[in-house]
């Protein structure tokens, strides 16, 4: 059989921790349908991993993946935990198996990861958006143990963008705000949707749909106008806190700035919300702040403010004791004492 795989990556199946780990990520525990995962395994499991597409490994005895899958009104979602494999989807298969559907994925774990579309060969990483239509052939490779979460959208749903989404060379568009934004969406609405966190109803899909619909069309370099779309502000203003808070200048008014939008048309997304955008602001520094305490007991406290975002220590330690009940100082003496130290805080956007 030809080697799919580097020689140092291990086929074992998915280990226990990992495993714990992922479903923590997607929030099993947070079910409120109990959905039980699909669990595939070995040859029998290859073949049964995923409609309109081949599956091969190096070794299909040590073949191991869990799947959770929700057919929405409109859409699929699904997320999921599998070993290195190859997906692939030939014209043979495009003939004897037809399918109108584009499927969008985001995975978080590190690892090479590898999509072919026409003659040429894109690599993704964590966070970045990767679309392939079932309408065209493409092969996938992952080389280590992988999470993609995502939606299946059929191509009738696209509208003018489906001409995007059918084409089989595309360029890669993942550092852009809107790219960031789609897949921090689709991560979440994928992963709460299939394991049942979350019903959603039918506008909340066609948002999904008109988000995805912008990030085609920023590929097809389309910089229409979709800062009236809530999805992508919410997620864009979640980005942007998190790669800015520990600027002690970045404030609101910056959010706005980026966005290229008044303050008033950001605040109207968010009129349903509780938390100001500067509590948002804030909460992060605050829980930046708390690493650093936990980590780094040789730095000064004035400086952990410094580099968590709070303009002085007086504002970071009154945000301590507001959130808190205690001071920075004491933060730190408890984590250094306790094996389970004070971090059960979260913030509530987070």
């Amino acid at each position: 059989m030809t080697e799919l795989f580097r020689d140092d990556v291990s086929s074992d199946p998915l280990p226990p921790k990992v495993i714990e780990t992922w479903e923590r990520r997607v929030g099993v525990h947070r079910s409120n349908i109990h959905a039980e995962p699909i669990r595939l395994t070995g040859p029998d499991g290859m073949r049964h991993y995923g409609q309109h597409v081949e599956v091969r490994t190096d070794d299909p005895g040590s073949f191991d993946s869990l799947m959770y899958v929700r057919q929405l009104s409109m859409i699929g979602t699904f997320c999921s935990l599998h070993t290195p494999l190859e997906v692939s989807r030939n014209p043979r298969l495009i003939s004897e198996q037809p399918s109108e559907d584009l499927v969008i994925g985001v995975h978080t774990l590190e690892g090479k990861h590898i999509i072919r579309q026409g003659s040429r060969d894109f690599a993704y990483g964590p966070g970045q958006l990767a679309f392939v239509s079932n309408a065209s052939p493409y092969l996938e490779r992952t080389f280590e143990i992988n999470d993609p979460a995502g939606l299946v959208i059929p191509l009738e749903l696209l509208g003018n963008q489906r001409r995007v989404a059918e084409q089989a060379r595309r360029p890669v568009a993942s550092h852009t705000l809107l790219a960031r934004a789609t897949a921090s969406f689709i991560l979440q609405f994928a992963s709460d949707t299939a394991v049942g966190v979350t019903e959603p109803g039918p506008d909340t899909e066609m948002a999904a749909i008109e988000l995805v619909r912008a990030a085609l069309g920023q590929l097809d370099y389309d910089n229409r106008q979709i800062t009236d779309n809530a999805l992508f502000v919410r997620e864009a203003v979640s980005d942007l806190i998190e790669r800015h808070h520990r600027d002690p200048s970045f404030t609101p008014n910056a959010i706005a700035r980026y966005l290229h939008i008044s303050r008033r048309q950001l605040y109207r997304h968010f009129e349903d919300t509780e938390d100001s955008f500067a509590a948002r602001i804030a909460d992060r520094r605050l829980k930046t702040a708390c690493e650093f305490l936990r980590t780094r007991p040789d730095m000064a406290v004035s400086e952990v403010a410094r580099i968590s975002g709070f303009p002085s220590s007086p504002t970071m330690r009154n945000r301590f004791r507001a959130e808190l009940g205690i001071g920075p100082s004491e933060y730190r003496a408890r984590a250094a004492a306790e094996a389970d130290p004070v971090e059960n805080w979260e913030s509530p956007t987070a």
